[in-house]
Formats: structure tokens, sequence, C-alpha cells
């Protein structure tokens, strides 16, 4: 992982809305980007938003533009499988599937595990099963995540009750939701997703409730058991 000689493990997350995150690092001075969208998301946006690196889970255009957040000096990764180290960020992509019948559905879906500075970050993109065995080892390759963002709107992801059993696999410190109803997503495409307090409604452990749509991380403060952290929406 990263080292600059100074401690690394304080980290602004900010939600962009949908499946979309930047992680920041003072110290290391550089941003990770998940999943950046395009317009036809709705009623979001990503102004002002760079990336150093950028990971997109796959190319669907809620999940992968890539374009929109990039620097002259950017790398991405789009749908990505293996290990690859990135300015000094240890990075795994793990081939999942964004349904349950291996892709016949709706295509293939890469989880990213993040190496960077201290700190271990799972994007799970949009997961649409249940982890088996070999792909929760290659999830854990860094040992047990400091957070997790994990998708629980149904539909096009697993819903609420199949994200718990993917937390429960996992094991993050944090788990954040994301890819749930909101308002200002198209509602057309996403209309039909769950909204969060049907996920919060099946989990039975801790819950932070953040009053916006960014907070700081420092791992020295981190919770030992599992707890989801709800973000306000942008």
């Amino acid at each position: 992982m990263a080292s600059t000689g100074r401690p690394t493990g304080i980290f602004k997350i900010t939600w962009w809305g949908h499946a979309c995150f930047s992680i920041y690092n003072e110290a290391i001075g550089l941003t990770i980007i998940f999943d950046p969208y395009k317009k036809e998301i709705g009623k979001l946006n990503l102004s002002g938003l760079k990336g150093d690196i950028i990971l997109c889970s796959h190319d669907h255009f809620d999940h992968a533009n890539w374009q929109a957040v990039s620097k002259w000096d950017s790398q991405y990764l789009v749908g990505v499988e293996g290990d690859k180290n990135i300015k000094n960020v240890k990075i795994r992509g793990v081939l999942t599937y964004h349904d349950e019948q291996r892709g016949r559905e709706r295509g293939r879906n890469v989880v990213y595990v993040v190496g960077y500075g201290d700190g271990v970050f799972v994007h799970l993109g949009d997961l649409g099963h249940k982890l088996d065995e070999d792909q929760v080892e290659r999830i854990k390759v860094f040992g047990r995540p400091h957070v997790l963002f994990v998708p629980v709107g149904g539909v096009f992801t697993i819903g609420p009750e199949k994200a718990i059993e993917v937390i429960n696999q996992i094991e993050p410190h944090i788990a954040i939701p994301m890819h749930y109803y909101n308002e200002k997503l198209n509602q057309r495409i996403f209309g039909k997703l769950y909204r969060v307090d049907d996920f919060l409604s099946a989990w039975k452990g801790p819950v932070k409730r953040i009053a916006n749509n960014e907070f700081t991380l420092d791992l020295q403060q981190i919770p030992q058991e599992t707890t989801v952290y709800v973000l306000t929406p942008p």
C-alpha cells in the first residue's frame, strides 16, 4: 500500500449519488472514484469531481463515465479483473455477475478491492448474487475491509435481504448502502428500486446516519462491529 512516512489512515469519503463514491487522502494527495455515471442517470451530477484513479465495475451508462471525471494523468479501469498497482495503490478486480445467471441476463460485474494508504475499501458495483467462497476469499485479500460499498436496491442488483447476506460474508467494519431509490434518479429506469429504509428494516446491527453526503473516516476510531453508515443523498 502507499507509504508517505505520514499517517495515511484518514479519508474523506463522498457519495455523489447512485453507486458513485470518491475517496481522498490528504497525506497521499490522491483521489479514487468508483462508478461515475452519465447524465442519463437523472438529476444528479458530478460537477467539479476529478480523480487520479477511476474504477468502473462494468460498462453501463450509470457506472462507467470515466471521461467526465478524468484529468490528463488519470488512470482508469472498466471491468478489469486481476491485480494491479496504480500510483502505489493496490487494486484487485474480482469477477462477479450482474445477475444470478452468471451474467446471461445483464453481463459481468467486477468487484474492486482497494488497498489505499492504511485503508481497505471494497466496492461491489452492480453485484447481482450472493458470493461464493472463492470470491469472498479473493475480496478479503488485504484483510478485513474497513469500508464496503454495497448495492441494496434490487431490480438490477441484490436487494435488501441478499445485501445483508453479502455484508455478513465480507464482514467489513463499515457498510455503506448504495444503488437504491432516490427521487433524483431517472424514474423510468430506477423508479422500482427498493428504498434504503427497506434495507434498514431488515438489518439487525448498528446504524449511523450521516447528515451529509460526505464524512471523514479515521481508521483509529473505526467501529469493530459491522456498522451501517447511511449517507444523506447529494
